[in-house]
């Protein structure tokens, strides 16, 4: 089903041969029904992982995965997540976006986010053409993956402050890492979870499956990062304090709100802590956001 090429000078490299491309649709629909036949019913399944950072698997230029979308993906069984660029690249997604038949047989846009700016976070055409379509982060490891560096502190801090720029800025509706189990990673080889992993319990514990995120301010003040979610009648609030100084934060809610705030802490020193309850009067109520933490609040909604 495949070839080799030369690439850029490279030789040797991957490619699905063009006169396969119905064969691959339906190799992906043979093994989703596999999986179906296992006990095992995918949400979705994804075209290709990295097309534009193939190390051993194939490369597709942008022109070939619109190909591929336009007239094959449609006769997928499953919800099809395309095209998952390495670094969020849009030269590989803005054809499908363009493309009213590609997009129609699209329905999750997935991504990765090594190496993406915090500037290339925001899809604008998505905005405008991605209608009823899903945006997925659907890998990445961050800071960094160095050896033994999954507690490093407040290194870690930047999981959360990840994570909050890809739902704040990037809108994106999933965020999935890279090994979870790994020495870089949520959860540590020995199986014990890392200060990486409890920053990213701090979204994922509580702001669950079907929750939707609602407008806060997102930086009121210099070093605190904010981003609020809802759900299940509840609010949930995640504050991020990189500073190295505690700081009073004020939350206000704008429409409906319970009567008591239970809150949970990570820092230096803590791992998913409960911390104080508040009692929310006049609409709001105001947290303490320990130097270089973050913190979660949880409140029911009335």
């Amino acid at each position: 089903m495949a070839e080799t090429f030369t690439r850029d000078g490279v030789a040797n490299q991957k490619r699905l041969k063009y006169d396969k491309y119905g064969a691959y649709a339906q190799h992906l629909n043979d093994f989703v029904t596999f999986m179906k036949n296992n006990g095992v019913e995918l949400y979705a399944i994804s075209v290709q992982n990295e097309p534009d950072y193939a190390h051993t698997w194939t490369w597709w230029t942008p022109s070939e995965m619109l190909n591929f979308m336009k007239n094959y993906a449609g006769s997928i069984n499953c919800k099809v997540i395309a095209p998952e660029s390495f670094s969020y690249m849009k030269n590989m997604s803005d054809p499908i976006l363009n493309d009213s038949q590609a997009l129609a047989n699209m329905d999750i846009l997935g991504a990765h986010l090594y190496g993406t700016p915090e500037s290339s976070f925001s899809y604008p055409l998505f905005k405008q053409k991605g209608a009823n379509k899903e945006l997925w982060m659907t890998e990445v490891y961050y800071p960094n993956s160095n050896n033994n560096s999954a507690d490093l502190w407040p290194e870690a801090l930047e999981v959360s402050y990840h994570i909050h720029n890809a739902m704040v800025l990037g809108d994106f509706q999933a965020y999935v890492w890279w090994y979870i189990r790994r020495q870089y990673g949520p959860m540590k080889e020995d199986g014990t979870i890392s200060k990486r992993g409890y920053n990213m319990a701090h979204f994922s514990k509580f702001v669950r499956p079907g929750y939707v995120r609602v407008d806060a301010t997102a930086n009121p003040s210099n070093g605190v990062y904010i981003s609020a979610y809802k759900g299940d009648n509840k609010a949930v609030i995640v504050a991020i304090n990189k500073n190295t100084s505690a700081v009073s934060q004020k939350f206000t809610f704008q429409n409906g709100t319970g009567g008591s705030v239970s809150s949970w802490i990570t820092d230096g020193s803590r791992n998913l802590a409960a911390g104080s309850s508040y009692r929310v009067s006049g609409n709001a109520f105001t947290a303490q956001l320990p130097a270089r933490s973050v913190t979660t609040f949880v409140t029911s909604l009335s």
